[in-house]
């Protein structure tokens, strides 16, 4: 069988990968029109990284909003917020968080590091939208 879908992320990793990142809960439910908070943990592969991890959304729906945030140098978490319009539908919604940072890197064991840009998709969590309770 086949799904549509709009973006499928490949990755082929020969060595661990700095970081990775992860949800505390892989499913929670929300009212339509309320907030709900989450928090994201950040597990440092890497010796040597300790950068802060700035997180984005990942191509999400239009009714479900996060700003922008950071897990600061030295830190292994946060909580986001994702803002759940009044108008969303009804339904099962499955994201991903994108995590960017500057990770010290060589190609050549005799080269010296310099920071490379990474970005790195978290685990998925499942957003169930309830339809909003009517007053």
């Amino acid at each position: 069988s086949s799904r549509p879908m709009r973006e499928l992320a490949i990755a082929t990793i020969a060595e661990s990968t700095p970081y990775s990142l992860q949800f505390a809960k892989e499913r929670i439910e929300v009212e339509a029109g309320k907030p709900v908070e989450v928090k994201v943990q950040l597990d440092r592969k890497w010796p040597d990284f300790k950068s802060s991890v700035n997180l984005l959304s990942h191509a999400w729906p239009g009714p479900i909003k996060m700003a922008n945030v950071s897990i600061a140098e030295g830190k292994s978490e946060v909580v986001v917020t994702f803002d759940i319009q009044a108008g969303a539908r009804a339904g099962d919604y499955t994201l991903t968080v994108l995590g960017q940072s500057q990770v010290p890197f060589q190609k050549d064991a005799k080269a010296a590091k310099a920071n490379s840009l990474v970005t790195i998709p978290s685990r998925p969590i499942t957003i169930t939208v309830l339809p909003a309770k009517k007053p």
